[in-house]
């Protein structure tokens, strides 16, 4: 039971590592695409799907994060590390579905019951934003810094989309003549 918990907290806290990686990854392109986009012509359509992929990377980053279930052989591997149990948990864990050891099976099943009572899943992982988690919001404040930013166009530019307004204009009033 110990150790299915300290599972179930190492996929959530990959889970939320992931969510906050994902958080950066969109946030970072989308600021690239706004800043494209304020400074080259491109069509706001292209802002649009880069922001619509920008939403999705955090729930991607949060489902790959947390996809794979770790076993009970490996997260018993990872408590004797981290709790330096000297292999205490991996042992009593291959034992448990041997029922020819006997008495020894007995005894490692004892020793790994008296320390899994020690083991606080909360203490040995501990859910803490990562440090890509500053990046990200750095990243998220100089995204909407930069939506305030006017577009810049040249003259050329701006002459030859005044220039199609006024066609599609003249066009109009050609076809309500007509």
């Amino acid at each position: 039971d110990t150790l299915e918990r300290a599972a179930r907290r190492r996929r959530g806290e990959r889970a939320l590592r992931g969510l906050w990686r994902g958080l950066f990854i969109g946030a970072v392109l989308y600021l690239l695409a706004l800043g494209i986009f304020k400074l080259a012509p491109v069509p706001t359509t292209t802002l649009l799907w880069t922001g619509l992929f920008a939403l999705a990377c955090p729930v991607i980053g949060f489902i790959l994060g947390g996809w794979r279930k770790p076993t009970l052989a490996e997260t018993a591997r990872w408590v004797d590390v981290k709790q330096n149990l000297k292999e205490r948990m991996s042992t009593a864990l291959e034992f448990a579905g041997d029922e020819n050891s006997g008495t020894w099976r007995d005894l490692v099943l004892h020793d790994a019951l008296s320390h899994a009572n020690e083991i606080d899943p909360r203490k040995l992982v501990p859910f803490r934003l990562p440090k890509v988690t500053r990046w990200a919001l750095l990243i998220l404040a100089l995204t909407a810094g930069l939506g305030f930013v006017p577009e810049y166009r040249s003259k050329a530019f701006t002459q030859q989309r005044a220039d199609e307004k006024v066609i599609q204009e003249a066009g109009k009033q050609v076809a309500e003549l007509t």
